[in-house]
């Protein structure tokens, strides 16, 4: 067995390059790299129907969740899935829908349409990234409209159709 011994005065910064260091003996932490984590996950499932004929943004009832961040580094990855969406009364119309955290919109789903002769019963997801800055306690949900002004609404089936929201927090 050879030994390799290490001058007094340490390392030339040449000796040792990225070239002659095995790809096996190389992990994230050696490598510098801090894959995020996860903080906590809360989340929230709506299993009755929510419908609305309002032209303006409405909260969708039970599809809001609460989550207060470690720290102000911390992300908070919101996905949401929304499912039967159609006409509660057999008319052409669309459905917009929109996350937000507390009063502030993060993403809208608009317009999507359904059709009068049957129930369509769309799906919607819904992925957002957050930076907050925050370390307080924030609040995301769910709100939705009508175009028309006729009813329309989620959850509009029977069988799997139960909208949720989670929100993860993901560590810096």
């Amino acid at each position: 067995m050879s030994k390799t011994t290490i001058p007094a005065g340490g390392l030339s910064a040449d000796s040792v390059t990225t070239a002659k260091i095995a790809d096996s003996a190389v992990t994230a932490a050696k490598a510098g790299f801090s894959a995020g984590k996860i903080g906590q996950v809360l989340g929230v499932q709506k299993t009755d129907k929510a419908s609305t004929s309002s032209t303006s943004f409405a909260d969708i009832s039970g599809l809001s969740q609460a989550i207060t961040p470690s720290a102000t580094s911390s992300k908070i990855l919101a996905m949401v899935s929304i499912k039967g969406v159609a006409s509660d009364n057999s008319t052409t119309d669309a459905l917009s829908l929109r996350l937000m955290r507390d009063s502030s919109v993060l993403s809208e789903a608009a317009n999507i349409t359904f059709g009068s002769t049957e129930q369509d019963n769309q799906s919607c997801a819904i992925v957002f990234l957050d930076s907050p800055s925050s370390t307080s306690e924030l609040t995301y949900h769910m709100e939705f409209k009508s175009r028309l002004s006729n009813s329309s609404s989620i959850n509009n089936t029977s069988g799997d159709t139960d909208s949720e929201l989670v929100v993860m927090e993901v560590l810096a």
